[in-house]
């Protein structure tokens, strides 16, 4: 029996022709460059759906060896047809969702006598311990998928799922899964094939994806028997992270089967998405997205001068867009997770301006990051002015809490939050930091000003008030200081 497949079936939600619609696989590559964009709400599907066809185009395409043939591929305008067509029609039959021998990215013989919520594969729906973030399902209520729900949820899974307690098939617990902890960065051009191919980062060895490989049965994942490197980007962008079997109604799936898929051995791969930054004990560690605060707030731990990296895509995409003088935008992706708990799933956008990789632009990043952390640290000290002030000895825990529920330092993130973009989009303007830092200046201004209206205007609370705009004074200085100065 095979069924839906993945190539043919529209189950890739797409933006063409000023319209939302569902394509197959191949048209998403054959037509990529008549395609706006991936167009999905799930930060996560955006990213697994990109580095599902970057994958097929790994093994499709010639090698890319460096920038330059990716500016010989944008000038062709397209991919090669024939090249796709004729890889796509030889690896047709992994690619159904559901088959006798070799289900997509699933393993067939898998025992389904305690079967799932499908709803597991998705950290934004409730299942097991994960917290309801934008669902309010339950597993005795669990919605029957469509097939292409189903196929995008087990591509999120595969890329996404957190390690923790299994207990199936001799396994106690499973590894993380490839992004499980880190942000991937994606590029994004004028059109689909623009993005892809300023994602296609040149590789020396991209590595045979799962469905180029023996079809994984149930003996292969018991105990954990298989254990691959964990390298190449096209084995690593479709890894099987878990053993899941989705169980077939007819008309969409409401369970799976579930169980351990293969295990990563550490080999020092650094995934192409992926952006690096040195630990405080000299290990390499990638970088992650946070639940307190935007991650334009941790750019610089991935700039040279501070030991990290950028990720590959990142300095790929720039050079080659700045040869073609193409207009990018930077998307940032991922989920913020406590050990096997999905907290948050994020997507951050920012513009990606020309000579965002020179190194006076990375200066000049970095006294911006500096400048807005300085100004930061001070209110947080102006807060806890303001909470001694109003409370005066109280012990240490009541004055935390009362400092916390200050809105001065979320309003002051908050704006610069809005502000940084716009930094960032002109960071090539003379000045630059001379705007950036009355933006500064004046999201700290705003913040104290809603403050002082939340405080009260008891005496207790005018006295917290008086001490907090002494400090504020000092605060602001910091806003109009100019580096290298007190």
């Amino acid at each position: 029996m095979a069924k839906f497949n993945l190539l043919t079936e529209p189950w890739i939600p797409v933006f063409q022709g000023g319209r939302v619609r569902e394509v197959g696989l191949a048209e998403a590559l054959l037509e990529a460059h008549t395609i706006a964009r991936i167009e999905t709400p799930s930060p996560l599907e955006e990213v697994a759906l990109h580095r599902l066809l970057l994958a097929v185009l790994y093994r499709a395409l010639p090698p890319l060896r460096g920038g330059c043939d990716a500016l010989e591929l944008l000038e062709q305008g397209g991919f090669d047809r024939n090249a796709l067509q004729k890889y796509l029609c030889h690896y047709r039959d992994r690619f159904y969702l559901f088959h006798d021998t070799a289900p997509f990215l699933q393993i067939p013989d898998l025992p389904d006598k305690d079967p799932l919520p499908w709803a597991k594969l998705l950290p934004e729906m409730a299942s097991g311990n994960n917290p309801t973030l934008f669902d309010h399902t339950t597993e005795e209520n669990v919605p029957l998928a469509s097939y292409a729900q189903a196929a995008r949820a087990l591509l999120v899974h595969q890329a996404y799922a957190p390690g923790g307690l299994l207990k199936r098939l001799g396994v106690t617990s499973a590894r993380d899964a490839p992004l499980a902890r880190p942000a991937a960065f994606l590029a994004v051009g004028e059109n689909l094939f623009q993005t892809l191919v300023l994602n296609l980062v040149p590789q020396k060895d991209p590595g045979m994806p799962v469905w180029e490989l023996p079809p994984l049965r149930t003996q292969d994942v018991q105990g954990h028997a298989t254990k691959w490197p964990l390298e190449g980007a096209a084995r690593v962008y479709a890894w099987p992270s878990r053993g899941v079997l989705l169980l077939d109604e007819g008309n969409g799936v409401r369970e799976m089967a579930y169980g351990p898929g293969v295990e990563p051995l550490e080999v020092g791969f650094r995934d192409p998405m992926v952006a690096y930054r040195l630990g405080g004990e000299g290990q390499v560690l990638p970088l992650r997205l946070s639940v307190e605060k935007s991650f334009w707030r941790d750019f610089s731990a991935m700039l040279p001068a501070a030991g990290g990296s950028f990720p590959a895509t990142l300095a790929h995409a720039v050079r080659v867009a700045e040869e073609m003088g193409l207009r990018l935008e930077l998307r940032v992706l991922g989920q913020v997770s406590d050990q096997a708990k999905v907290l948050d799933v994020r997507r951050e956008v920012y513009p990606l301006p020309q000579g965002f990789l020179s190194p006076v632009a990375e200066e000049l990043l970095q006294k911006a990051l500096e400048l807005a952390e300085r100004v930061g640290n001070a209110l947080y000290g102006v807060a806890r002015e303001v909470a001694m002030g109003v409370l005066g000895d109280k012990d240490q825990e009541e004055l935390r809490r009362f400092q916390d529920s200050l809105p001065l330092l979320r309003l002051y993130w908050a704006a610069l939050d809005g502000r940084f973009p716009r930094f960032l989009e002109g960071l090539a303007q003379p000045d630059a930091m001379d705007r950036w830092r009355e933006e500064v200046r004046q999201a700290a201004l705003r913040a104290w000003e809603e403050t002082r209206a939340f405080v009260g205007t008891e005496g207790r609370h005018l006295k917290g008030l008086a001490v907090g705009e002494r400090a504020m004074g000092l605060a602001l200085t910091h806003a109009q200081a100019r580096e290298g100065r007190p």
